[in-house]
């Protein structure tokens, strides 16, 4: 067995937040960084869009779960047990609540960055979860945390194993960065075509560089044209672009039930299973064919997810089916507000019927070819930088037990961490 260290031998601190109300405490709707288990991943990453917030005072009464730089977040209970990240400059000041641990490595014995990575590292992830799998309430304690050992390497080769893990982690943040940028885009021209009726609009107000009706979403002068040529110049007695008509979801897409997937009997495989959270497993046989758009119907009402490969979509999700374009239909129900439509108290609930009385504009299909030839174009490049981001992070998963064994040396990790970039 390879000499090993613990946690507890390495952090000065493990400890724990604190729920604000425990101490007299309130959230508030901005201020300080309250740091939940929810913005933690598997992979490390932190979101920070789905960050809480305190107020200075309810901050400095929470004094033991004030987090400081290159702490470790580490979810130690429920469905996130096991999701971790590393907590940087730019999140402080900021707290957590009693569901998320808090680890302070001494940076004379250990590299932060490269126990968040033992931490993160798929196998040891699985053991965790195996390891309270019975467990009514599954969870780890502070002393279990502290117990945990971790590969002793030099701290040199800690901080060199992490600067190139380190360096695929920084081409996924840029990819990921790159498609929200992609995705605004496309949110933007859809909402300003079909919800604004921006090109409409700009005719009327007198408009006539065709780069200017169309909002300059188009660079090159014919093609500007031939879609400012598209729109009418005036709007009819509906409020809609003359010759729109006004109609309901049901006249666009279906939403189709999902099916029931145990997880005991799922089989290990390269399909993505979708709850309403997102991707929840993977097995080895796909329901849908990709590309297509997952909605949530129980649990995380009207969540949205695109997916270009084939999936299984489980039964608390509708997936679309549609004769119109998949992108057309993906950024309409980004604009009707379905995570608003719960019909159910006890358990979330999304009423297909109620979804499908939202009403939306009938387009002809020529505006929405004209659309689709656009955000098809941005999906593709979307679909392109997530094919490079799953081969980075299952370099980055294949090379980190490697490294921490010795079995590959830092400069063929180099080598191949190059190559995946």
């Amino acid at each position: 067995m390879p000499d090993t260290f613990t946690l507890k031998e390495i952090c000065t601190l493990i400890t724990k937040g604190t729920t604000p109300t425990t101490v007299g405490g309130h959230f508030a709707e901005h201020g300080i960084n309250f740091i939940k288990s929810e913005s933690l991943a598997y992979d490390g990453s932190i979101d920070t869009g789905k960050f809480a917030f305190v107020d200075l005072a309810t901050h400095q009464m929470l004094k033991r779960s004030q987090i400081a730089e290159h702490d470790i977040l580490y979810s130690i209970a429920g469905v996130h047990l096991g999701k971790c990240g590393l907590a940087t400059a730019a999140m402080l000041p900021a707290n957590t609540n009693q569901a998320v641990a808090i680890l302070r490595v001494d940076p004379q014995k250990a590299s932060p960055a490269y126990i968040s990575y033992f931490l993160r590292n798929p196998k040891f992830v699985q053991s965790v979860l195996n390891s309270v799998a019975q467990s009514a309430q599954p969870n780890v304690n502070l002393g279990d945390i502290g117990r945990f050992r971790v590969p002793r390497l030099p701290l040199s080769a800690q901080i060199e194993i992490a600067d190139i893990l380190g360096s695929l982690d920084d081409k996924i943040e840029l990819n990921r960065r790159t498609n929200e940028t992609l995705e605004a885009m496309a949110q933007a021209i859809f909402r300003d075509w079909f919800v604004d009726f921006g090109p409409t609009r700009r005719k009327i107000d007198g408009a006539s560089d065709p780069l200017a009706i169309m909002g300059g979403v188009v660079t090159h002068p014919f093609r500007a044209q031939e879609l400012a040529d598209l729109f009418p110049d005036r709007l009819g007695d509906n409020g809609l672009p003359e010759g729109w008509t006004l109609g309901h979801l049901e006249d666009v897409l279906e939403l189709a039930y999902g099916k029931a997937l145990n997880k005991k009997d799922r089989r290990q495989g390269s399909y993505p299973v979708y709850g309403s959270g997102g991707i929840g497993g993977w097995h080895d046989t796909a329901l849908v064919q990709g590309p297509s758009i997952i909605v949530g119907r129980k649990g995380t009402v009207g969540s949205l997810y695109w997916e270009d490969r084939d999936f299984y979509p489980i039964d608390t999700v509708f997936f679309v089916k549609s004769q119109w374009p998949m992108a057309y239909c993906f950024y309409l129900l980004q604009t009707l507000g379905l995570h608003n439509m719960n019909t159910d108290a006890a358990v979330p609930g999304l009423n297909r019927n109620n979804a499908y009385r939202c009403e939306t504009p009938i387009v002809g299909p020529e505006i929405i070819g004209a659309f689709q030839s656009i955000a098809g174009h941005l999906r593709q490049k979307i679909a392109a930088n997530n094919e490079q981001v799953r081969t980075l992070a299952n370099t980055r998963d294949l090379l980190l037990p490697k490294l921490m064994s010795g079995e590959i040396r830092l400069r063929d990790a180099e080598k191949l961490a190059e190559d995946a970039a």
